[in-house]
């Protein structure tokens, strides 16, 4: 699939229009996209990370001034 093809079918899932500038403009910066977006997942010790900041609540005993 050309860059192009695949332009038109992302954005027609989308249901995004496009003139044929656009999508010459996106075919042509598509590639380093496409690249861009594998390299995320192109880290073999990311798939054991775990990247979501967790909240642990804990009970403090606290002694209020009398």
């Amino acid at each position: 699939m050309s860059e192009l093809e695949a332009i038109r079918t992302l954005l027609a899932a989308a249901g995004l229009p496009a003139s044929a500038a656009e999508m010459a403009g996106l075919a042509a910066t598509y590639p380093a996209y496409r690249a861009a977006i594998d390299a995320l997942y192109a880290v073999p010790t990311a798939r054991y990370v775990d990247p979501a900041t967790r909240f642990h609540a804990q009970a403090r005993l606290v002694e209020w001034d009398r």
